[in-house]
């Protein structure tokens, strides 16, 4: 590649159904000439992998989900002192 690229290379499913056509035994054969071509460089002891392309399944707290739990947290140590206290409903 000479210059930079806006566009993917191809759609993401297609890797997915070419991984899937080969197969185990296919993946095996690209990983054991990928080793013939390396040489003893491909038999180190640490391998450094770039996982941030996976998916995960993560969820980080957004200000809505954080105001929800407040919210729900405060309404049941509102409950328990209104039953505490003797009082069924609480007044307005």
């Amino acid at each position: 590649m000479k210059e930079f690229q806006q566009k993917l290379p191809c759609h993401s499913t297609e890797l997915v159904h070419f991984r899937k056509r080969l197969g185990v035994p296919g993946m095996e054969q690209i990983f054991q000439m990928s080793v013939g071509l390396h040489g003893e460089s491909a038999l180190e002891d640490v391998v450094h992998v770039d996982t941030t392309v996976q998916e995960k399944n993560i969820t980080y707290p957004t200000d809505s989900k954080l105001a929800i739990k407040i919210i729900n947290r405060l309404n049941k140590i509102a409950k328990s002192m209104v039953f505490r206290s003797g009082a069924l409903s609480l007044s307005k």
